[in-house]
């Protein structure tokens, strides 16, 4: 299951999954919404999948 609360959240989501290297910046010490997304969705041999799923969420927002 995939869900974004908005089409901002949606492009955040979209960006981060998209990313080829995610690096956390300094001085975080808890863990952001996108560090907490689950395995799943953040491997890579899912990402056609999860594009896809971001595609229909999009389409459902127009």
């Amino acid at each position: 299951m995939l869900w974004a609360y908005n089409a901002e959240h949606l492009n955040v989501l979209e960006a981060y999954v998209s990313a080829h290297l995610r690096e956390r910046g300094h001085n975080m010490t808890s863990m952001t919404m996108l560090e907490r997304l689950p395995k799943w969705a953040k491997d890579a041999k899912h990402r056609d999948e999860v594009f896809r799923a971001i595609s229909r969420l999009r389409a459902s927002m127009a």
